[in-house]
């Protein structure tokens, strides 16, 4: 994982919070995600240009208790997912 990367928000899509999470949704194909808090978070971070590493770092510190080697495979399941669906893209991929 290049914890340098990047990612952009795919225009096309929206964007809807709800008390405990957000739903993403792409009109030209129907795909709809539902992510609980610690994915809107997640989301809302890699958005606002933060690189993984950032993201990993701040989702540490909101929670310690968990090993870091699990939120990077977390964040990188989350990641795939978010790509396969076209709702986020990588920008300047390495």
């Amino acid at each position: 994982m290049d914890f340098t990367q990047k990612f952009e928000r795919n225009k096309k899509i929206v964007y809807r919070e709800e008390d405990d999470g957000a739903f993403l949704f792409d009109p030209s194909t129907g795909n709809l995600k539902y992510m609980n808090r610690s994915g809107k978070e997640t989301f809302l971070l890699l958005t606002e240009q933060q690189d993984l590493g950032q993201v990993i770092n701040h989702m540490s510190g909101l929670f310690p208790d968990v090993k870091r080697r699990r939120i990077e495979e977390d964040l990188e399941t989350f990641l795939q997912e978010l790509e396969e669906n076209d709702f986020l893209s990588p920008l300047n991929r390495k």
